[in-house]
């Protein structure tokens, strides 16, 4: 049940090991593989069963909106999201949740950003665990969950803001749809900034056994002016992990960037997609 942990353990030492100069030949699908690669497992699915360990699949890491935020973020928003630094641009393959792109070298690798999309669909698992009244989302990362109600009630008028917002769920099909409100404005979704109307939408489905895939849809009478979708992740089914503490702790971040990060821009590696490649 510790194989991932272990897993990841060897390839933060095999990290270590390579110089300052060769750190960002690195090859991440590589060297991620055996973490973020589900096995296959024979049986057949249980209609509106998602329960157990779920971690993102290799190359679903990053979420891309399908329409260009300019399209749809209304003038203030798209204001908001333009001043953003590039390593909080989520929306973009350059942003420091996009593909085969590494963190900027001016922005430090922060606590303090919380977003639902990103407890997710990044690379810690989650587990979901299944009541008749409450679905539960566990999240490694934090060590913290989300839930979402299940026993019919409707989304509430006037709910408290929150980070993750207050969700009702229900079944279409095989699909559970959940429907959330109540985000406060310090968080994102997906990247894109909101106001206190957003209505996000997630629909999961499990097409087999070893497979969740989930898609997104955002509409904002105040900040969009008209939806955005994006998806589908797929996330790969681990019945033998569990969940272990992964706390975002500052002063590690900041020790971890200055001394593998910053050397490996010193060297003139710079990440691909990046505007910020030329050396200070």
């Amino acid at each position: 049940m510790r194989n991932r942990f272990l897993s990841a353990i060897f390839v933060l030492a095999a990290v270590l090991a390579f110089s300052r100069v060769s750190i960002a030949q690195i090859d991440p699908k590589a060297a991620n593989q055996a973490i973020y690669s589900g096995k296959h497992h024979e049986g057949s699915v249980k209609p509106h069963d998602l329960s157990g360990v779920w971690m993102v699949s290799e190359n679903f890491r990053f979420s891309p909106i399908h329409e260009q935020p300019a399209s749809f973020l209304q003038p203030w928003a798209l204001v908001k999201l333009n001043a953003e630094p590039i390593a909080l641009r989520k929306d973009l393959p350059a942003g420091h949740a996009g593909g085969d792109t590494a963190l900027g070298r001016d922005a430090d690798i922060s606590c303090s950003q919380i977003s639902l999309t990103d407890f997710i669909t990044k690379q810690k698992p989650i587990e979901i665990v299944q009541t008749p009244q409450r679905i539960f989302m566990f999240f490694e990362y934090e060590h913290t969950f989300r839930e979402i109600w299940m026993d019919g009630r409707e989304l509430p008028k006037d709910p408290d803001p929150s980070y993750f917002g207050y969700s009702v769920g229900k079944w279409e099909g095989d699909t559970l749809v959940v429907e959330s409100v109540g985000f406060t404005d310090q968080t994102v979704i997906n990247g894109m900034p909101h106001s206190d109307a957003l209505h996000f939408v997630e629909r999961y489905r499990r097409p087999d056994l070893d497979t969740l895939e989930l898609s997104m849809t955002a509409s904002d009478s105040k900040a969009y002016t008209k939806p955005w979708t994006a998806g589908p992740v797929k996330l790969a089914w681990h019945p033998d992990w569990e969940l272990v503490e992964a706390f975002c702790i500052q002063e590690e971040n900041s020790a971890f960037k200055k001394s593998i990060i910053d050397p490996s821009w010193s060297q003139g590696q710079a990440p691909k997609g990046d505007k910020a490649g030329s050396k200070k």
